[in-house]
């Protein structure tokens, strides 16, 4: 008797088990999913944004009037930048709460078991995080000068408590699970990685509006989904979006918020020199991201024989 014989012969009856499940599982078909799934669930998106508001009018919870936005005290304003974060917080939670009921109801009538990946982001996370945000910001910069020439205005974000509460705890969440989770991962099982990285990001650029605010949102999505598809962890994104957040929430604390990297270090020899370094690493990062997409298949991907 072989020693692989005798390792066989001696498995207990729950590792046999075990290893049968484990089959099982890999034998499962993937969920079939369709290029109007992703239509579909950010017309639910739009819808319950829409929705949110709606109902948080109704509880009375209400934006700032006219008599706090025109005024010229200091305290007035800060209160008028309070209730329009609290409006927003709360219309966001009510807006999660609908479009994840809505579509948990979707899922059932397409039978799809999960399409949602929450694994652990694994130990080499800290590192890879850091090089995420750090990242982030080196595109954010090198595509400055065109997002500069955009209008864009996020006043209506409001300020305060209430707004660490929709930037930094709401939106991470409820985004990356819409637009990694769902949009990333549909369109990954049908296209592939190329096609998932390029038209996820496009589209969480899109719903932001604000063109100035959608060009960084399109790129600043490149880098959230390479991270998805590459390590396929919706936590490490929710992670990396909320750190980029809470940032855009410091600087806009500091009166830093519509401060672009140019005004604020004079737009001297220091500052061409910081972009054209970020420029030079997004470009390459941008590369080397697609290049590595690009491997990730569709499920309907056949090798050549």
């Amino acid at each position: 008797m072989t020693e692989s014989v005798k390792k066989e012969a001696v498995k207990s009856p729950q590792v046999v088990a075990d290893d049968k499940q484990s089959q099982a599982a890999k034998a499962k078909p993937a969920p079939q999913v369709a290029w109007y799934d992703v239509v579909v669930i950010l017309l639910l998106f739009l819808i319950s944004q829409a929705l949110g508001g709606v109902v948080s009018t109704a509880l009375g919870v209400r934006l700032p009037g006219e008599a706090y936005t025109t005024s010229f005290d200091a305290d007035v304003l800060e209160a008028a930048d309070s209730m329009q974060a609290r409006f927003v917080a709360i219309s966001y939670a009510i807006s999660m709460v609908l479009c994840f009921a809505m579509l948990w109801i979707y899922r059932l009538v397409r039978g799809w078991r999960s399409l949602l990946s929450f694994r652990a982001p694994g130990w080499a996370s800290p590192f890879r995080l850091l090089c995420g945000y750090l990242l982030m910001w080196c595109v954010s910069i090198a595509i400055e000068p065109l997002a500069a020439q955009l209008p864009g205005d996020q006043s209506g974000l409001g300020g305060g408590g209430w707004l660490l509460v929709s930037a930094v705890l709401l939106a991470p969440a409820f985004e990356e699970i819409i637009f990694r989770g769902y949009a990333a991962g549909i369109l990954r099982r049908l296209y592939g990685g190329m096609v998932a990285w390029i038209l996820s990001a496009l589209i969480f650029g899109l719903v932001h509006v604000i063109p100035s605010v959608a060009l960084t949102a399109t790129f600043s999505g490149l880098v959230l989904s390479f991270f998805y598809l590459r390590y396929r962890s919706l936590v490490m994104v929710i992670m990396l979006h909320a750190m980029n957040n809470i940032t855009a929430c410091f600087l806009h604390s500091v009166d830093l918020g519509d401060v672009t990297f140019r005004e604020l270090l004079g737009g001297g020899t220091l500052y061409w020199a910081i972009f054209a370094f970020c420029a030079v690493v997004s470009v390459a990062s941008l590369v080397r991201m697609g290049k590595t997409v690009q491997g990730i298949k569709s499920d309907n991907y056949q090798p050549k024989v």
